[in-house]
């Protein structure tokens, strides 16, 4: 039995796809708003229940378009300010801190020595450590999306950890 919010959600999919792509010039952007507001509601009891479903859906989706931005917004002051702190000014030429090239090259390789042991992790560890380290979800958010536990949570990211650890330790090797 489907839930006449997610009913509703079904119905609309398609308007909602519609409107926020209109909104935001991006049928990307609008697909994923339109996805999260989905996994808002399937993860509802079935017995949550709106006065006006069509209304709900609108100002929900609406709602996680404008934390986007806002996100965004953060994220634009954030990396303005870091910008602005490694730069130094010389009469008009400007200096940036940044590391040289061997430096940045010796990251990008670590990095995906990284990458590299994410992907050899057993499926569900791989899968538990993307969402919290990548997707930025506390563990009980991953709990939640994954219908496990909080402590099977832990377990698996202590695992991934030390996986990556003794990787990290071995180095990138011949």
């Amino acid at each position: 039995m489907t839930s006449p919010l997610l009913s509703a959600y079904l119905e609309k999919r398609t308007l909602l796809v519609r409107y926020f792509t209109a909104r935001t010039r991006d049928a990307g952007v609008a697909e994923d708003i339109v996805q999260e507001l989905y996994l808002k509601i399937a993860a509802q009891s079935d017995d949550y229940t709106v006065d006006n479903p069509s209304a709900f859906l609108f100002r929900a989706a609406n709602n996680i378009w404008l934390n986007r931005l806002r996100g965004e917004g953060r994220d634009r002051r954030r990396n303005g300010e870091w910008h602005d702190s490694v730069r130094q000014s010389v009469g008009e030429d400007v200096i940036v801190d940044e590391p040289d090239a061997e430096t940045r090259l010796a990251a990008r390789q670590q990095l995906a020595l990284v990458m590299k042991g994410v992907e050899a992790l057993p499926e569900r560890t791989r899968d538990i450590f993307r969402l919290h380290k990548f997707d930025e979800l506390n563990q009980a958010q991953v709990a939640q999306k994954l219908g496990v536990s909080k402590s099977t949570v832990e377990k698996h990211l202590c695992a991934a950890l030390k996986s990556l650890m003794a990787l990290a330790r071995a180095g990138p090797g011949p």
